[in-house]
């Protein structure tokens, strides 16, 4: 026991138009209308002559004007899965809690009184193992440089050779 049928203005509509915004995962967006039932709108894609059924709901207005190419507006963003046109759900990600923060502090407020500030939570980064080592090889390289300059200006007068002592020569007599 269907009502009358409602004509939709893409009827009258007899060369190729477009989708705003354009149906998601359909690369080419120029459509030719086909036909109209009461619930949906049997139309084709110009390029790839793919066949889609667009639930009446989500068409909206189309243009008055058909210059350089007709719009039929969307009431919502369609994606095209699985053979079908569906409404295109964005995910939304949720951020990780912060530490020692309960459900109820996420919960919005709904009393009228002011909040207190927030927690301040303090944050400690440990120091990698990795990086502790390379400090201590760092440690010591410098103290043996260290050594080894404070050695050098000790015995910076120093000499390190034998120390023979050769007797003065005899005077000849003659």
């Amino acid at each position: 026991m269907s009502g009358p049928i409602i004509p939709t203005p893409l009827v009258h509509i007899r060369h190729p138009f477009s989708f705003f915004p354009p149906i998601r995962d359909i690369e080419h967006n120029e459509w030719i209308f086909r036909s109209a039932t009461p619930d949906e709108i049997r139309v084709m894609n110009a390029k790839t002559q793919l066949e889609l059924f667009v639930p009446r709901r989500f068409v909206g207005e189309v243009s008055l004007v058909g210059e350089p190419v007709m719009i039929v507006g969307l009431v919502k963003e369609l994606e095209y899965r699985e053979g079908a046109v569906y409404p295109h759900v964005r995910r939304v990600l949720e951020m990780p809690r912060a530490v020692n923060q309960s459900a109820a502090l996420i919960a919005p407020f709904r009393s009228a009184e002011p909040h207190p500030p927030a927690e301040v939570v303090g944050i400690r980064v440990e120091a990698s193992r990795r990086w502790r080592a390379g400090r201590l090889v760092f440690a010591i390289i410098a103290a043996l440089l260290l050594a080894c300059l404070a050695l050098a200006i000790l015995f910076r007068d120093a000499t390190f050779r034998s120390r023979t002592v050769v007797p003065p020569s005899q005077p000849v007599i003659r």
